[in-house]
């Protein structure tokens, strides 16, 4: 602990843990660029794993 400050009881931390607060956060608007980016993010996760599917199913064929 440093030089100089407070104890605190446990007590209190272990209440301070437990608070929830009733005030809501405001709404944040949504964007057309905000939209976008994650349709972007999304098109090339889709993208990337079906690369893997085609790349990686001739690997799993048997014949030699």
């Amino acid at each position: 602990m440093a030089h100089g400050a407070e104890s605190v009881p446990f007590a209190f931390v272990a209440e301070a843990e437990r608070y929830q607060s009733n005030v809501t956060p405001p709404e944040r608007p949504v964007s057309v660029r905000g939209v976008c980016t994650g349709l972007l993010i999304t098109a090339l996760l889709a993208a990337g794993l079906a690369t893997a599917v085609v790349l990686g199913t001739p690997a799993l064929s048997s014949a030699a």
